[in-house]
């Protein structure tokens, strides 16, 4: 018995001895989590920090330089602006004219065809009724009396009898129908010539807007011409500038308070849904409904917090072919100028993500879109026009955004593209050049 006690504690030393040999084998060191993404997660806020810190102060030095002329400079800006929003509401005008117009087009085009193929039935039915004058001539000629007359019998005459009135009641049917196709060509007659009356004034209206938009267009070229004609002038447009994309940071600061809150009210949405579904146990029908409704609130949640993550390929181009105009701080700028090969191209998504921001930031910048790729990165593209996403919209890369050309003092050719990261409740942009790959 003391041998089989004795066994154990000699293996159990034994494997002590090995395990002792394998810690001092083992580096002492222990592992650690590789920190260069953090830090320069860390460098890159801490460069956009630096560059708002500059433009603040940039800004505060324009406008003690301008000094006394500052009110008459910031009037002249605002005429600017007001003369920008003109411009803006006159092209929306247009580009809903040109939508009416080509509905109408098609409407008038529609009402023509309509028109000719009634001609045709009626052509048609002229044909019907002059068979009918025809056999009408016809049977006066043979005489109705004759026709009876001939009848031998009672069954003999109640045949002819039937028989001339189904003749009758055919006659009747083709003056209706005649009847019928007059008035419908008449009323599609009355129609077209409405929606053409419709088409010219619209036409005329279009080309007073057009003279309205060129009014408006030389109007702001002047303005802009005037202020540029003097450094003060200068001065003055790029403290709009600077001060735009302060507001617009802002804006977006505003939004991520806007995201928690509609986050915290999806969530506890649905806490309620999953709280009423468990009171409903003994309607499943009824559970079951409530629990997808609460599934649904789940994904909404889901999306909002989580964004897809970056395709295996990285990113993709916002702008299909583009040149790049202006790099990222030059004039204290947050985002890069990136000219299309096209007014009015396509602006694509860098990298998967969902749509947390749809905006129309002002006549002069047009549509701004926020798209969320993760926690740290949000990527903003602005001079849309109205754009073809909404708000949580979970897209892959490369989705279309929208559109160029919703600004006024923006070329209808150029996107504003801004990279905006996040950590440790600090919120910059940052340079866009490693994500565009410049």
């Amino acid at each position: 018995m003391s041998a089989r006690r004795a066994a154990p504690k000699r293996w159990r030393a034994l494997a002590a001895a090995a395990f002792a040999l394998l810690l001092i084998a083992l580096p002492s060191a222990p592992a650690q989590v590789d920190p260069s993404e953090r830090l320069r997660l860390e460098a890159e806020i801490g460069e956009g920090q630096q560059l708002l810190e500059a433009r603040r102060a940039e800004i505060a030095a324009i406008t003690q330089e301008l000094g006394s002329i500052d009110a008459s400079l910031r009037s002249r800006i605002a005429e600017r602006d007001r003369a920008s929003a003109d411009l803006a509401e006159l092209q929306r005008q247009r580009t809903d004219l040109q939508a009416g117009l080509a509905t109408l087009r098609a409407d008038v085009a529609e009402t023509e065809a309509r028109v000719t193929a009634l001609e045709a039935d009626l052509e048609a039915v002229k044909g019907r009724v002059q068979g009918l004058l025809l056999n009408l001539h016809r049977q006066r000629a043979a005489g109705y009396g004759t026709a009876l007359a001939r009848a031998d019998s009672f069954h003999d005459l109640a045949v002819q009898q039937r028989f001339l009135g189904m003749l009758a009641e055919q006659d009747v049917a083709v003056v209706t129908e005649l009847d019928a196709v007059i008035t419908e060509l008449e009323a599609a007659r009355v129609r077209l010539e409405g929606q053409i009356a419709e088409l010219e004034a619209r036409e005329r209206q279009l080309a007073q807007n057009a003279l309205e938009l060129e009014g408006t267009r030389t109007r702001l070229d002047t303005l802009i011409a005037e202020l540029q004609a003097t450094e003060a002038g200068r001065q003055a447009e790029q403290r709009a500038l600077l001060e735009s994309q302060n507001a617009l940071a802002a804006q977006l600061d505003r939004l991520d308070r806007a995201l928690a809150e509609e986050v915290a009210r999806l969530e506890a949405e649905e806490r309620r849904l999953r709280q009423q579904a468990q009171s409903f146990l003994d309607d499943r029908e009824r559970a079951n409904a409530l629990e997808e409704e609460a599934d649904a609130t789940r994904a909404r949640i889901d999306n909002l917090t989580n964004p897809v993550p970056a395709p295996a390929a990285g990113y993709v181009a916002p702008l299909d072919a583009s040149t790049l105009l202006t790099r990222f701080g030059e004039g204290n700028s947050s985002f890069v100028r990136l000219r299309a090969s096209d007014a009015g191209a396509a602006v694509r998504v860098v990298r998967g993500g969902v749509v947390v921001s749809v905006t129309p930031i002002g006549a002069n910048d047009g549509y701004l879109v926020a798209v969320q790729h993760d926690p740290s990165m949000t990527t903003v593209y602005t001079n849309l026009r109205p754009p073809v996403v909404a708000v949580g919209d979970s897209i892959p890369a490369g989705t279309v955004l929208g559109y160029l050309g919703g600004g006024s003092l923006i070329p209808p050719d150029v996107l504003h593209f801004y990279v905006r990261r996040t950590s440790g409740g600090n919120s910059v942009f940052v340079d866009p050049a490693p994500v565009l790959g410049l």
